[in-house]
């Protein structure tokens, strides 16, 4: 039966490890600044393996008590030549979250000729306020919190990682691994398991 059972749970694994997806994430991942310093975060897409990033709707949510949000910067070097003609584009900036959107005009041939990865969509200044600790992270719904879209105004199917601000006392705790890198760590643990078992089989 030992024999067997590695393998399949090799197998397993595999089965459930997700299909791959474009990661859109928080840059840098961690920050420590003191009170009343100003900061600022980048949004990335990477992972897009031929596909382009054509527009979005997205909400970036964090601490209000710790953090306010001061100004928003759209990279449109990467999705318009005219940046009145060829993109429509907003931020609303609330206590606690900023509602991004952004929808290029240009064709997707032209926005592959602009863009290379990591594509930023845009940044985020901030304001600390006081010490603690604030999360930052996207929303969830996938139509107007967490939906970049690409290739024919496509939704594109998308993984987030989120960022941590430690303002004055307050610490971020240690980075935890993206579920990729468990999924790899169990299959290097089980993979010579599995070679030794079926030797000695």
């Amino acid at each position: 039966m030992t024999k067997f059972l590695l393998p399949a749970m090799l197998a397993l694994l595999l089965v459930a490890v997700p299909a791959r997806a474009a990661l859109i994430y928080i840059s840098p991942v961690q920050q420590q600044v003191a009170v009343a310093d100003t900061l600022s975060v980048d949004i990335f897409v990477s992972g897009l393996a031929g596909e382009v990033v054509s527009g979005w709707d997205l909400l970036l949510l964090f601490d209000g008590s710790i953090l306010q949000a001061t100004d928003v910067f759209f990279d449109l070097a990467n999705f318009a030549d005219d940046p009145i003609a060829d993109a429509l584009y907003d931020a609303t900036i609330s206590v606690g979250e900023v509602s991004t959107f952004m929808v290029s005009f240009l064709s997707d041939a032209e926005l592959a000729l602009r863009q290379t990865e990591p594509v930023r969509l845009f940044s985020v200044s901030f304001l600390a306020l006081t010490d603690g600790v604030s999360l930052l992270n996207f929303g969830t719904d996938p139509d107007f919190e967490l939906n970049v879209t690409g290739r024919d105004g496509l939704s594109l199917d998308l993984s987030a990682r989120g960022a941590c601000v430690g303002v004055g006392q307050g610490q971020c705790a240690t980075d935890i691994p993206a579920p990729s890198t468990l999924w790899l760590f169990a299959l290097a643990v089980l993979l010579p398991l599995s070679r030794r078992f079926s030797w000695r089989c």
